[in-house]
């Protein structure tokens, strides 16, 4: 989209993103609203020479006295942030040591595992949810040391005062939620833990060595006990009655006997057959609602996710709770919309409907069934509903709603099942839901069902279903007051421009601006929407109306006392600003000329693919890309993934060709950890036949194994090898035109290039 999102709208959406977080934010609205009310607070100002004195100090007393309220409110947020932070802090690690702690026993045992066994998709999801949880706690960070930058500039603007540097520096800053080394550190070490567990589920020797007091070996009892357990597990999943009778009698009925047994149903609830579990669940030993120690699952949450009804409906029978909660905060429920199982859907709510109505027969005996799962949030707030939507699992969408599910947010911080709908482009889960007459209500950006259509870009056709339903396809957001038409325009999505054309929106409407949505086409080079628009529309919008300034002659510009602008000064050199030393400085003209460097342009703009793809099952959704090549004189470029727009094109100065190379890196988004590595050897860019192409590196982890793939363009520009004019002879090319006789609207401009010119068109 063509600028950036406005900052309070953004928190807005973060917190619905991350709602668990939602209450911690800073609360940068009220904040904003308390600087609005103590700058309304009247100043008595001075009138004359004799009360000068005592206006003045009645003003400083009154700066004064706003200045402690605002600090104090701040300072009261700042607490809330950093006690938020240190809680969630404890809590990652002592997840993470826990994890740690789970791998290196397995390891330790010298077993190896397969990537399909339950300890490695157990252990492996486990390192993977800590990852994002931890990267969830560094956007928070983030994005509340970006509100409180923003709140004290606000401050510092209308106090007139300059507190924001030095409250940030040594009030903000040194607080311990700002400290990056420990999420670091972390991330770190759960990368390492990623790629250990990985190579140990190849069969790879991985030597474990625990450093200092951490190193001891496993006791010889433990060490038994453990195999024991395995060959339990074994002997469960292929039916082997009889051992496992002989080794339960041996156990008999104590505490510890009923924990393994538990641990055993649980860890081969989705393979073991049928009559094995009954055998189990028989000995009266077998804790149904038995949780794992990592994700805190339970075997309904197992069993939903794999579908078996058979096993879920005995289970359910003899009083497994389908209300347990893991660690995500999911119910059975979520899992089996996710998967789209339709019968265990049903099941489960069918169950939990009774459980409810047992509460309630004796004061109201003929009340209707009852279900809290239906409408049962997650910590992403997400209903089993939205799980169903999310995931285009129609026939587990219909259920829930013919279940009760409600279509409807009760509140802010709720996702709207309907503009995640149009958002996903599911056409049939739209028309579904459009028969349980959902409100047409704005998101947490502000955006409507018909302005998310457009912006996604997938299904049209809901354009019209949300016409006759109701909708106003020339709704203005409350973004940028801009209608559909507008994201359609500036996302480059051709069919829904057209079909909003079709369905006869308003093509002149403005947003906030006074701009059009052929001005976003034009600015994000979508050519093709621009000519649509263009015989559509009436050209209103394209530029912005400024205000008319009274003519003045150049008389009375050189007599007046002021300084002449640049306009009017053609010779006029301006000061030169130079920027920091980090930022390259730009050449422009005759200065880019340079006969030794050579331009080199990196473009991850591909419309086919995602720049950068993981083959399988290897997914780093926080990681960020590192580009940096040996020359010394090259600062590396860090880029965030996905790879947004705005750092979709990168660019190189380079002295040799034939010596440049470029390492492409990815890492955790705050980690130091590499999670895979490609090269792009000098080869690429210096191929004699052709200066452009396109490419593709394969990405390697330490391993040395393929897990992905990085795709772009590239662009060579070498030096120019011309003799140029002595330019302090000849007038510079911005300045001296020329008519040409032939075409008397087009202008040819002197300048140090020799050979043929091209004739470019340039509308103004």
């Amino acid at each position: 989209m063509s600028g950036k999102m406005k900052f309070g709208k953004h928190i807005q959406k973060r917190q619905l993103d991350i709602p668990e977080y939602a209450a911690s934010f800073v609360d940068y609205k009220a904040l904003k609203k308390l600087i609005k009310k103590l700058s309304a607070t009247p100043v008595i100002h001075a009138q004359d020479l004799t009360n000068a004195g005592s206006g003045l100090a009645d003003s400083q007393a009154s700066l004064q006295a706003n200045k402690a309220t605002f600090f104090f409110r701040l300072e009261r947020e700042l607490e809330k942030v950093n006690t938020f932070y240190l809680q969630k802090e404890a809590e990652l690690k002592l997840r993470l040591k826990t994890l740690a702690d789970r791998k290196k026993s397995l390891q330790a045992r010298g077993l190896s595992a397969s990537k399909l066994s339950t300890v490695f998709v157990t252990l492996d999801e486990g390192f993977r949810l800590f990852n994002s949880d931890l990267d969830k706690l560094q956007q928070f960070i983030e994005i509340n040391q970006t509100a409180f930058s923003k709140i004290l500039k606000k401050w510092d603007k209308t106090s007139k005062s300059r507190t924001k540097e030095l409250y940030l520096s040594r009030a903000v800053e040194i607080q311990p939620c700002f400290n990056r080394d420990v999420i670091r550190d972390l991330s770190d070490q759960a990368t390492s833990s990623l790629l250990e567990l990985g190579a140990w589920a190849e069969g790879e020797k991985i030597e474990y060595i625990p450093s200092g007091d951490q190193q001891q070996k496993p006791q010889a009892g433990a060490q038994e006990d453990n195999d024991i357990e395995m060959q339990m597990q074994q002997a469960v999943n292929t039916g082997n009655e009889a051992l496992i009778k002989e080794w339960i009698s041996r156990l008999g009925s104590t505490d510890e006997a009923k924990e393994r047994i538990s641990r055993i149903f649980l860890s081969t609830i989705n393979d073991a057959p049928l009559e094995m579990q009954k055998t189990l669940l028989e000995t009266d030993l077998v804790n149904l609602n038995y949780v794992d120690e990592i994700n805190e699952r339970t075997c309904l949450h197992e069993l939903s996710i794999s579908g078996r009804l058979l096993s879920l409906t005995m289970l359910l029978e003899r009083g497994a709770n389908p209300m347990a909660t893991d660690i995500y905060g999911r119910i059975p429920l979520h899992y089996a919309c996710m998967r789209g199982h339709v019968d265990a859907v049903k099941e489960l709510v069918r169950h939990d409907s009774a459980n409810a109505m047992q509460g309630i027969e004796s004061t109201s005996p003929n009340a209707a069934p009852v279900s809290e799962s239906v409408d049962y949030k997650d910590l992403d707030n997400f209903t089993p509903l939205i799980h169903g939507i999310v995931h285009a699992r129609f026939a587990a969408v219909q259920a829930v709603l013919e279940l009760g599910a409600r279509v409807d947010p009760t509140g802010e911080a709720d996702h709207i099942p309907i503009n995640l709908a149009c958002q996903y482009g599911s056409v049939a889960i739209v028309d579904l839901l459009l028969q349980y007459h959902p409100q047409i209500l704005p998101d947490a950006e502000g955006l409507y069902p018909q302005h998310l259509v457009p912006r996604s870009g997938r299904s049209p056709q809901i354009l019209q279903m949300l016409k006759n339903y109701g909708a106003n396809l020339d709704q203005p957001d409350k973004l940028y007051q801009w209608t559909p038409l507008f994201h359609a325009a500036s996302e480059g999505h051709l069919s829904c421009l057209q079909a909003l054309l079709e369905l006869g929106v308003d093509v002149d409407a403005l947003d906030e601006k006074d701009l059009s949505a052929m001005y976003y086409a034009a600015w994000e080079g979508h050519l093709d929407c621009l000519r649509l628009l263009e015989k559509a529309g009436h050209g209103r919008g394209i530029a912005r109306e400024e205000p008319t300034p009274a003519p003045a002659t150049f008389q009375s510009i050189l007599s007046s006392s002021a300084p002449i602008p640049a306009s009017a000064d053609m010779e006029a050199i301006p000061d030169l600003s130079l920027p920091p030393p980090i930022i390259p400085l730009r050449r422009y003209g005759h200065n880019f000329l340079d006969t030794t460097k050579t331009f080199i342009v990196i473009s991850f703009d591909s419309q086919d693919a995602e720049a950068i793809e993981f083959y399988g099952d290897n997914k780093y959704p926080a990681a960020r890309l590192t580009i940096s090549s040996k020359s010394s004189d090259l600062i590396p470029r860090n880029i965030p993934l996905p790879i947004q727009d705005e750092f979709k094109v990168i660019s190189f100065q380079i002295d040799n060709l034939d010596t440049f190379s470029i390492d492409f890196d990815i890492f955790p988004t705050f980690g130091s950890k590499i999670i895979a590595r490609g090269a792009a050897s000098s080869l690429v860019f210096s191929r004699r036949y052709s200066s452009s192409g396109n490419w593709h590196l394969e990405l390697f982890d330490p391993r040395l194994r393929a897990i992905g793939r990085i795709s772009f363009k590239y662009q060579v520009v070498t030096p120019f090898h011309g003799i140029p004019m002595e330019i302090t002879q000849f007038a510079t090319y911005w300045k001296a035109t020329s008519q040409i006789s032939s075409q008397p609207n087009a202008l040819i401009t002197g300048s140090s290039l020799s050979g043929d010119y091209m004739r470019i068109f340039v509308q103004a």
